[in-house]
């Protein structure tokens, strides 16, 4: 089994049970908790994705600057610290225009249908993604098909994310969310009613822009939105 590890969280996480503490413990805190994933998972071996520190070339900053905006929590401490150890000892890879979770994505889709990896992290914007999934924090492992991630996709697409600070529909949560897509079949469905719902392409298309998580290179829902309409 392939580990896919969503190394921002890691920062996070242990950044801020370390604050008071030196690197050495944060180092052993680290492994303990890396171990521990990958032995839950039954992990054969492991890939570590960290979303490029204030990248110009970020995706989503570019068409939508307010992405995030409302996020004003300090970092961990051992921020810096933390993810140079994250790079040097455990290979962890930065990206670069993307984020974590859209190389998560696009890992995890390449070994769709074989049960070969399993995406680790609590992110909920991964629930978008078919496949494994494993909750390290719950302890809790699940299994997303691939017309359920789509529907988790256009869920949020109505709803919004507050936490990344994307507005959905006006008044639009997950209670009306879930009727306005109940029954629906196909993902051509699904996108006509929350067209419907919005009466703005323009808003449509910025808002799904921002909350698609890529599951090829180049993934950008503009193609989705333009094929489906």
């Amino acid at each position: 089994m392939l580990a896919l590890v969503d190394a921002d969280i890691l920062v996070f996480r242990i950044g801020f049970t370390t604050e008071d503490i030196d690197e050495g413990l944060m180092r052993a805190r680290m492994r303990e908790s890396v171990n521990k994933i990958l032995e839950s998972v039954q992990a054969t071996e492991f890939k570590m994705f960290l979303t490029a520190d204030d990248d110009p070339t970020a995706f989503r900053k570019r068409i939508y600057p307010e992405y995030k905006a409302n996020r004003v929590q300090p970092r961990p401490k051992l921020y810096n610290e933390i993810r140079e150890h994250l790079q040097s000892h455990y290979d962890a890879e930065v990206c670069h225009g993307i984020e974590a979770d859209d190389a998560l994505g696009i890992t995890q889709t390449q070994y769709l249908g074989q049960n070969k990896s399993i995406i680790v992290s609590i992110d909920k914007d991964l629930h978008q993604i078919a496949g494994l999934h494993y909750n390290f924090v719950k302890d809790v492992e699940s299994i997303v098909e691939p017309f359920e991630g789509l529907k988790y996709f256009y869920t949020q697409l109505l709803t919004g994310d507050s936490s990344d600070n994307i507005k959905g529909v006006w008044k639009c949560g997950p209670v009306k969310a879930a009727k306005i897509l109940e029954g629906a079949e196909t993902e051509q469905e699904m996108f006509q009613r929350v067209r419907d719902t919005y009466l703005n392409d323009d808003e449509m298309l910025l808002n799904g822009r921002v909350l698609w998580i890529w599951k090829q290179p180049n993934n950008d829902w503009i193609h989705r939105f333009n094929a489906l309409k």
